[in-house]
């Protein structure tokens, strides 16, 4: 993700409840991906999960993006270049 989204949406997540919660599952799918990656070299199973858990993860991208997406097609251009994160 875009350090620019990124604070796109840590700007929207206190108005948007949707968004903060995806952004919440984000990073805790963001953490266990790295506590499995730590083990993926010793265990068949760690590999399966990592993936599960970036494909988990990349899903709830996605989500993310859709909404800001939405947020961005509802503004006129002048307001996004006067948004300070947007």
């Amino acid at each position: 993700m875009e350090k620019f989204d990124r604070e796109l949406i840590l700007s929207l997540c206190p108005s948007i409840p949707r968004l903060r919660d995806l952004y919440e599952e984000h990073l805790k799918l963001e953490r266990e991906v790295e506590r499995f990656e730590q083990y993926s070299a010793y265990s068949a199973s760690a590999q399966i999960r990592s993936h599960e858990l970036k494909k988990e993860k990349l899903k709830g991208v996605d989500d993310m993006m859709a909404i800001i997406n939405d947020y961005r097609r509802e503004r006129t251009p002048e307001e996004l270049l006067t948004c300070g994160s947007c």
